[in-house]
C-alpha cells in the first residue's frame, strides 16, 4: 500500500481525488457564506456559520494534502523544518475528530458540520500517516523509493528543496493561524454540547412545521391541566427559562407553558425569514402539541417580555384563541428607537439609518461566534434567579445558533418597520385589539438621574430612554378593551426585572388575569 501510494502514478491519482473534493468543499463553502450574509430557508438545522467554518478547515487540509502529494510525485526529500508543521497538522486531526464527537452530544446535532469534521479529520490523519510513512521509507537505504532518490542525488545534485527563513516564517504562522482557529472552534463546540440538561418533569420535545420543514421546539409545562392556559414568551436571544421563577410561582393557578423559540435555547432553527407570521405559526402549533387547544376563542393568555410581549401582541390580532396578553416591559422597537433618536434631534431617516447600520455588527459577530472568541465576554458569574439556572442563562445566550437567530430576527424587525413605520403613532385601527393588554413597564417616571447616579450624556440618554419607554407604555394599553392598562415598576427596575423581581410580576399577574 505504502509502495502504491508513494509511486507518483499512485500519488497522482490521489491528488485528483481530493482536487474533486477541494472543489465541492469550497463551492459549498460560498453556498454557506451567502446564506450568513443574505439568509434564506434553511441548510442547518444549527447555524450556517459553524458549517462555514469547518468546511474552510477541511479546505485547509485537503491544500496541505495536495502540496504532499506533489512532493512525493517529483520525489523532493522532505525538509526537517516541517516536522513542527506536520505536529500541528496531527493536531488539526485530533481536534477534529472532538468536533465530530461533539457535533453529535450537542442538543440540536449539526450533522453534515459533524461529518465535515470526520472528513478533515480523515484528511489530515492520512497526511501525517504519510508523513511518518515517509521518513521510515527514507530511512531504510533498501527500500525502493530511497534508491531511486539516492541515484537522482548523484547525478543531478541534492533535491533536498532550499527554503528561505523568510518562507519558513510564513509556513509557521499560516498553519499556527489554523491551529488556533481550530483550538477556539472546538472550544466553543464543547462549550455548547456541555448543555445544561433537563428542567425535570413538564420539559418534553415537539416537533412543528415551518416552511416546509420540521424544527422540533423544546417546551416546559407545569400546573394541572385543568387550570386556566398561559403561554409564555421570551425576550430576543432569550429562552423559556427566562420564566422559570414566574412560571413556578403561577403553576398553583395556571397550566403554565414556556418554551424555546426556534433557533433559541435548545430548539432548532428555522428557515429565514424569522417574521413574526412565521414565528406566530410555529407557537399556534406548539400550543396545540402541548394540549391548549388553539380553536377554542378566549381560552389562553399570552404573557411576553421584551420581544416575546410583541409576539403576544402580534398573535391577539390574528388568533382567536387569546384571551388577553400581558406585557413585560416590551415596547415596538423601532417605534422606541425612533423616540429615543427624535429625543436627541434625530430624523427618522437617521435612526433608520442607525439600525440598518447595526445589522451587519450583529451578522459578523454570528459569523464569528464559532470561534470562541466573544463567548467569554457574555458569561454571567451571578444575578439570575433561580441562582443554580445561571449556567442555563448562560450557555443559551453563548450558543453560535442563538446569535444567528438574533441577526434573523433583527432583519425582520428592518424589514417590518421602515421610516413611515417608526414614525407613526402605534395607536391605529390595524393595531387596536379588543381585549385585556395589561403593560408592566420596567421604567418609573419618578426615578431621576440621581436615583441611579447618571451624569452629563448618560443622564440625558436615561431621560429620553424613559420617557419612550412610557410613551409606549400607555400607548399600548390604550390599544385593548376597558380592562387594559400600564403598570410602572415600583423603585429601581431594569428590562431584567423578569427575573430578578419575580414577585412583583406574579403579582401583577394574579391581580389582572381574573378581571380578563
Amino acid at each position: 500500500m505504502l509502495k502504491i501510494i508513494l509511486e507518483t502514478r499512485g500519488a497522482h491519482r490521489i491528488k485528483l481525488g481530493v482536487i474533486v473534493f477541494s472543489v465541492i468543499t469550497i463551492s459549498l463553502a460560498i453556498v454557506f457564506l451567502v446564506n450568513m450574509i443574505t439568509p434564506y430557508g434553511r441548510l442547518t438545522k444549527s447555524s450556517p456559520a459553524s458549517t462555514f467554518v469547518e468546511l474552510i478547515f477541511c479546505f485547509f487540509v485537503q491544500m496541505c494534502l495536495i502540496f504532499r502529494l506533489n512532493d512525493i510525485m517529483y520525489q523532493k526529500k522532505q525538509a526537517s523544518y516541517k516536522l513542527g508543521l506536520e505536529i500541528m497538522t496531527a493536531a488539526i486531526a485530533v481536534l477534529s475528530f472532538i468536533d465530530f464527537i461533539c457535533w453529535f452530544i450537542n442538543p440540536v446535532p449539526d450533522i453534515l458540520a459533524a461529518f465535515i469534521c470526520l472528513f478533515t479529520f480523515i484528511i489530515a490523519g492520512f497526511q501525517s500517516t504519510l508523513w511518518i510513512l515517509q521518513r521510515i521509507q527514507s530511512s531504510n537505504s533498501e527500500q525502493e523509493f530511497d534508491t531511486n532518490l539516492t541515484q537522482q542525488i548523484s547525478q543531478n545534485g541534492d533535491t533536498t528543496p532550499k527554503t528561505s527563513k523568510c518562507m519558513i516564517a510564513l509556513e509557521y504562522s499560516l498553519f499556527s493561524f489554523f491551529l488556533l482557529l481550530v483550538i477556539l472552534n472546538t472550544c466553543q463546540i464543547i462549550h455548547e454540547a456541555n448543555h445544561p440538561g433537563s428542567l425535570g418533569e413538564g420539559e418534553e420535545y415537539y416537533t412543528v412545521k415551518s416552511q416546509g420543514q420540521d424544527v422540533m421546539i423544546r417546551t416546559y409545562c407545569t400546573g394541572a391541566k385543568n387550570l386556566p392556559q398561559i403561554i409564555l414568551e421570551a425576550g430576543g436571544g432569550s429562552s423559556g427559562v427566562d420564566f422559570y421563577e414566574i412560571q413556578t410561582q403561577l403553576s398553583a393557578s395556571y397550566r403554565v407553558c414556556s418554551y424555546d423559540r426556534a433557533g433559541y435555547g435548545m430548539s432548532w432553527q428555522a428557515a429565514a425569514p424569522q417574521s413574526s407570521e412565521n414565528t406566530m405559526i410555529i407557537a399556534e402549533q406548539v400550543m396545540d402539541k402541548v394540549g391548549f387547544n388553539t380553536s377554542v376563542p378566549n381560552s389562553i393568555v399570552c404573557i411576553g417580555h421584551s420581544v416575546g410581549g410583541q409576539l403576544c401582541r402580534y398573535y391577539a390580532q390574528y388568533m382567536l384563541s387569546i384571551q388577553g396578553i400581558i406585557l413585560l416591559d416590551s415596547v415596538p422597537v423601532m417605534n422606541w428607537f425612533y423616540l429615543v433618536g427624535q429625543c436627541q434631534n434625530q430624523t427618522v431617516s437617521q435612526v433608520y439609518a442607525q439600525q440598518q447600520q447595526t445589522l451587519p455588527l450583529i451578522k459578523a459577530m454570528a459569523s464569528l461566534w464559532p470561534l470562541y472568541i466573544e463567548t467569554p465576554f457574555f458569561l454571567s458569574s451571578g444575578g439570575f434567579q433561580p441562582s443554580n439556572l445561571q449556567g442555563w442563562v448562560n450557555w443559551q445566550i453563548t450558543t453560535t445558533r442563538n446569535w444567528y437567530s438574533q441577526s434573523l430576527g433583527y432583519a425582520s424587525e428592518l424589514e417590518e418597520c421602515q421610516e413611515q413605520c417608526m414614525e407613526s403613532s402605534i395607536i391605529n385601527p390595524s393595531s387596536i385589539i379588543n381585549k385585556p393588554i395589561i403593560v408592566i413597564t420596567a421604567s418609573n417616571q419618578y426615578i431621576t438621574c440621581a436615583d441611579r447616579n447618571l451624569t452629563g450624556t448618560d443622564c440625558q440618554n436615561y431621560y429620553c430612554s424613559q420617557n419612550a419607554s412610557l410613551e409606549l407604555a400607555v400607548n399600548q394599553s390604550l390599544l385593548g378593551n376597558q380592562v387594559s392598562t400600564y403598570v410602572e415598576c415600583p423603585g429601581i427596575c431594569n428590562h431584567d426585572f423578569v427575573w430578578k423581581q419575580p414577585d412583583f410580576i406574579v403579582q401583577q399577574i394574579e391581580y389582572y388575569i381574573p378581571q380578563f
